[in-house]
């Protein structure tokens, strides 16, 4: 397949972008841990574009934080976010995964994250929302938790347009 790499490929839900951007969202400092080791294993990130939109919708809507949905924009038009589109068949594969009778913290932009995680064989989802676990997706908390392994049992990520945490994630952090 064009573009393998022997780097992680890690897709970025909503609340990891919202934790790195509102100091006090209970999960930033966990969220900057994370970031730290993913900058380590060199992974490559991508932003389905509906990720994008939610967490600047919850930053300036439900948190009253227009300055992180201001920094979020910024970073976007400045094209830091490797951006995964969302088409058709995603929205498909993500209207299998999502219940609208579940529990309202699972909502078709986590079932989207979800159907673009399985599509990409992404090897996790940088997010501290659980529920991917119960569909059989990782999440970054089970990689570091791996980590002795992870250098040598990385999976090919099969997508060259991932980019390096490093160029990506850093920026969300204003450094």
């Amino acid at each position: 397949m064009p573009g393998k790499s022997n780097k992680l490929l890690i897709i970025v839900d909503a609340d990891a972008i919202i934790a790195l951007n509102n100091r006090v969202d209970t999960n930033h400092e966990k969220a900057k841990n994370v970031l730290t080791q993913l900058t380590a294993f060199e992974a490559h990130t991508l932003f389905p574009a509906t990720a994008i939109c939610e967490a600047v919708t919850v930053l300036r809507g439900r948190l009253n934080k227009p300055e992180g949905a201001e920094q979020v924009m910024k970073q976007f038009h400045a094209g830091n976010f490797p951006l995964q589109e969302v088409g058709y068949k995603e929205l498909l594969k993500a209207a299998d995964l999502f219940h609208p009778q579940g529990s309202k913290k699972n909502t078709l932009f986590d079932a989207v994250v979800a159907a673009v995680a399985k599509h990409l064989h992404a090897d996790a989802i940088f997010s501290f929302d659980g529920s991917y676990r119960k569909i059989g997706l990782s999440l970054t908390d089970d990689l570091i938790a791996q980590r002795p392994l992870l250098k040598t049992t990385a999976r090919a990520s099969g997508q060259a347009r991932g980019e390096t945490v490093a160029g990506t994630l850093l920026l969300l952090r204003g450094q």
